[in-house]
């Protein structure tokens, strides 16, 4: 049996979401690297992810979700907490999102408390 950290429901969700991977290069300069993921449950306070890629636990990254059905798009700042292959170069990631100066955490956490209809459709 799974052990539940998450404090808020979560609920199943597959939408596409950007994440953002910096790094240094050795000449000083800044290089990144944008991953395109899917979500498969999102919460409140975190979501989980399926990436062909592995992460870093601890690593804070940040992550554009657009929500095609709506057209909703939000850019978040999510530390992952877990992460575990589940098949041959596929990988499950659990975030907690983070309140961040230019993240769109207040109006991510504003949908869940206002329109559940725009979460459930």
């Amino acid at each position: 049996m799974a052990v539940e950290y998450r404090r808020d429901e979560r609920m199943s969700r597959e939408e596409k979401i950007f994440i953002e991977i910096l790094s240094a290069s050795s000449g000083g300069e800044s290089d990144s690297v944008l991953l395109e993921c899917t979500t498969k449950d999102i919460s409140k306070s975190g979501l989980k992810v399926e990436s062909e890629y592995p992460f870093i636990l601890g690593a804070i990254l940040e992550l554009l979700i657009s929500f095609e059905s709506g057209g909703y798009k939000f850019l978040l700042t999510g530390e992952v907490k877990w992460f575990e292959e589940v098949a041959k170069g596929r990988y499950l990631a659990g975030f907690e999102l983070l309140e961040a100066e230019h993240s769109d955490i207040m109006l991510w956490q504003n949908m869940f408390e206002d329109s559940v209809e725009v979460v459930t459709k």
